[in-house]
């Protein structure tokens, strides 16, 4: 059946025993890189300069996608350390800094917008900037009260096929002043709603 041969032979043949191993990959790299928040959103090309082994330096340009996250790795593949069976990749972990009017939610957007008294009050029509740099408007209904957040469709990140929304929070602001004829209009506001008790179950509930 084997022809004579070592049998054991035979077997350590079939499974590597004894066996040359074939030539290897280069060794993988990582490195890290900032980019800012519309950039994470956008994409963006990055362009890198790193140290070899032997002390020189090659730049390098990879693509960032569009939507990633904080703390995403993207690879390129090729531009590890070189091999017998061809160089490895470099990792690139990312860092996003932080946007100072939007952050982001899965693929949502977010924002806190700021509104008045009247408007929370009365309602308002009220713009509101967008990353793309165009603006939409967002209509506050009558008594809208501090923290209702309110959805702009289509307005989020776009990750493939899908689009997220906007998220927009809304901040009624109390004035640090009143005076003149504001403060008369707020004295007669208080007068005229001064039956209303706001808290009237407060103490109810706090005996739950």
């Amino acid at each position: 059946m084997f022809g004579g041969g070592n049998p054991q032979d035979i077997f350590s043949n079939l499974f590597g025993g004894g066996g040359r191993r074939g030539p290897r990959k280069g060794q993988d790299l990582q490195t890290e890189a900032t980019i800012t928040f519309r950039e994470s959103i956008f994409g963006t090309n990055l362009d890198l300069r790193l140290g070899t082994d032997r002390g020189a330096a090659q730049n390098i340009t990879a693509r960032v996608p569009a939507g990633v996250n904080d703390g995403a790795k993207i690879r390129v593949k090729g531009k590890g350390s070189p091999g017998e069976a061809g160089p490895g990749d470099l990792f690139i972990l990312l860092h996003v800094k932080a946007h100072p009017l939007f952050a982001r939610k899965g693929e949502n957007l977010t924002l806190t917008l700021p509104i008045t008294f009247a408007e929370a009050a009365l309602g308002a029509d009220v713009k509101v900037p967008v990353l793309s740099g165009d603006e939409v408007t967002v209509r506050i209904a009558p008594g809208t009260p501090s923290g209702r957040t309110l959805r702009v469709k289509g307005r989020g990140i776009t990750k493939g096929a899908s689009t997220g929304d906007l998220l927009v929070t809304v901040d009624v602001q109390v004035p640090q002043r009143v005076d003149g004829k504001a403060l008369d209009a707020l004295k007669a506001f208080a007068k005229e709603t001064s039956t209303q008790d706001v808290r009237a179950e407060l103490a109810a509930k706090a005996k739950l």
